[in-house]
């Protein structure tokens, strides 16, 4: 059994995701079964809806309104790390505004932090690092942990703002490529924050790739839905691979709850 990552005074499992894409929507049952399949402790409420009105249904897994409240109707997460999710922006404005909302209505202090290209696929790393860098002045208390592309300065630029952990992109998101430039990667990981994996997971063997690379840990997201087969499905696949190469960890037994 290995150790979680740790980060400030939080404790997370190797093994992420996420609940779909715009492209691909997940119903309640179907974000449920991901979250018993995975045993990850990790648990995101994104905030792509979120706006001045404050709505609580704003706060949803993944893209099909199925809300925070509602899932935690059916599954106990009260031993999750629930995470801020700031997705689909692309400014740093734009982040830090939905953050602060965010933050405000849930107490949350975990910060899933993106800034992205218009076409949704890559991070505009100065925008991101900046955001990182203005949440944290806010608030120093928060945990950041912001989405980069696999570029080295834009990584050591994230670490000097503050953030605890990065999570670098192999290859584009939704490109299912894996780590394309391995030997940045490597050097990134060699930087004294935890990495995890983020973007362009693709098979089994990208988990494996990640772990040798010196990742301490992965997220798998589009890839779950691309696959042809049920999601959860998919997910059981993977959660082998991570328990494979990054240790069990103490991911969570649920998987017949």
């Amino acid at each position: 059994m290995t150790e979680l990552i740790t980060v400030a005074d939080v404790r997370l499992t190797s093994f992420w995701h996420c609940f779909g894409t715009e492209r691909h929507r997940a119903d309640l049952d179907t974000v449920v079964g991901l979250l018993r399949a995975s045993g990850t402790n990790v648990l995101p409420i994104n905030t792509h809806r979120l706006d001045e009105s404050r709505r609580r249904d704003a706060l949803e897994h993944g893209f099909a309104g199925v809300g925070y409240d509602e899932v935690g109707e059916r599954v106990d997460v009260s031993a999750y790390v629930k995470m801020v999710n700031v997705n689909l922006r692309t400014s740093a404005d734009e982040a830090v505004r939905v953050a602060k909302l965010a933050v405000d209505m849930t107490g949350e202090r975990v910060i899933k932090l993106e800034v992205l290209t218009p076409d949704l696929r890559s991070s505009r790393d100065d925008e991101v690092v900046e955001a990182a860098r203005r949440l944290i002045e806010w608030d120093p208390s928060l945990i950041v942990l912001p989405l980069l592309s696999n570029d080295h300065e834009a990584a050591r630029g994230a670490v000097d703002v503050g953030c605890p952990l990065l999570r670098v992109m192999g290859s584009a998101i939704g490109a299912r490529a894996g780590i394309l430039d391995t030997a940045t990667f490597v050097k990134t990981c060699e930087l004294p924050v935890p990495v995890v994996l983020d973007g362009g997971v693709g098979t089994v063997d990208h988990v494996r790739d990640a772990a040798a690379a010196g990742a301490a840990g992965i997220l798998v997201n589009s890839v779950l839905f691309d696959d042809g087969r049920p999601p959860v499905t998919v997910m059981e696949d993977f959660r082998e691979a991570a328990e494979s190469h990054f240790g069990v960890g103490e991911l969570q037994d649920s998987r017949t709850a």
